[in-house]
């Protein structure tokens, strides 16, 4: 995935996400997030520092939280270590370790609308899913943004993060559809949810091949 900016706010990405986003919003789409039950056994990409790792706690059998940044698994790491069902990996979205139909669910955040050629890594989340399979996909975006929150987003960001991924792509609901349905993905909703900043929230399950 070449050089991975991310490194540099391993640790304190939570507190700089928190800034960028607003707390308001990152809490609701947690409260949302904790909502899903049965997820058995969970792959999370991108999992950052855990902030949404630790949503599953309560509801997956096992997680296997994974991030391209080593920084970000070690923190990670720390941050689980007395939970026995979680492991972190490092990993690589484009190209996953895991065997064919392993995991029962599949989580994404803030990575389909950052990332080159999201999908290629939504094959390998199809791939590593098992029939029926759940994928669920969260990304923050400007899309249904007043214009005003938006300029307060960009300004927030760019302080904190500089410029954006030149990959960088406004997610919308029906992409993100489009994105997985050809990859035999059927999508049973995808949205946006929150107040100021909004985000596209996709959940769809892995037809029987």
């Amino acid at each position: 995935m070449g050089d991975n900016k991310w490194e540099a706010f391993a640790q304190d990405f939570e507190q700089s996400n928190n800034y960028v986003v607003g707390v308001k919003d990152i809490t609701l789409v947690k409260s949302e997030l904790r909502r899903l039950k049965d997820l058995g056994n969970v792959l999370e990409l991108g999992c950052g520092n855990g902030t949404y790792t630790e949503c599953f706690l309560e509801t997956a059998t096992a997680i296997t939280a994974t991030d391209i940044s080593e920084q970000m698994v070690t923190i990670t790491f720390d941050r689980f270590a007395q939970q026995d069902h979680v492991s972190v990996e490092v990993a690589d979205c484009f190209k996953l370790q895991y065997a064919d139909a392993s995991f029962d669910t599949v989580f994404m955040a803030n990575l389909l609308h950052v990332i080159p050629n999201p999908e290629l890594a939504l094959a390998e989340c199809f791939r590593v899913l098992k029939a029926g399979g759940r994928l669920i996909v969260l990304s923050f975006t400007l899309h249904g943004m007043t214009w005003l929150n938006q300029l307060m987003l960009k300004y927030r960001y760019s302080r904190k993060y500089g410029t954006k991924s030149t990959s960088s792509i406004i997610l919308t609901p029906q992409l993100a559809a489009t994105m997985v349905q050809p990859l035999g993905f059927k999508v049973s909703s995808s949205c946006l949810m929150g107040a100021n900043v909004k985000a596209v929230y996709l959940r769809a399950e892995k037809l029987a091949e």
